[in-house]
């Protein structure tokens, strides 16, 4: 599988033991198309975070696209980031529903975390965890 890297500026972010890495948090955008270097952006200058919250970024085309890197703490999911990867999708499913090609490499990509991870990793959905409508479809089970 092919994962775009970008060259992301980070401000300081907290690094992480692979082990401690349990879950996979899926998210949509829930808002206008965004690339990652604006969705870096604007939680690095507007949230104030070290960059993009999400470790990976699936477009509608079903491209992946590196956010932070899985060795680092992410920002996606209040009281869960240090046990967790986050993966978003683009797209607003309060509307949309996400496109096959996303499901397909949102499948492959969690078969690869947990190969490289050397174990089964939990899926959830953002809801499941946190007071939040995201991603407002089940997605957990449309990536089974």
């Amino acid at each position: 599988m092919e994962i775009i890297k970008h060259n992301l500026q980070f401000n300081q972010m907290t690094k992480r033991d692979l082990k401690k890495i349990v879950l996979i948090i899926l998210h949509h955008q829930c808002g206008k198309g965004q690339t990652v270097e604006e969705i870096h952006n604007y939680h690095k200058n507007k949230l104030k975070w070290a960059g993009i919250g999400y470790h990976f970024f699936i477009d509608f085309e079903g491209n992946v696209h590196q956010g932070r890197p899985i060795e680092f703490v992410g920002s996606h999911c209040a009281g869960n980031n240090t046990s967790s990867i986050g993966i978003c999708l683009e797209g607003d499913f309060r509307k949309d529903k996400p496109t096959q090609e996303q499901l397909t490499s949102c499948k492959e990509l969690i078969k690869e975390l947990n190969k490289k991870l050397g174990r089964q990793l939990r899926v959830l959905n953002h809801k499941d965890l946190y007071a939040t409508l995201c991603p407002v479809i089940n997605l957990k089970e449309m990536v089974k």
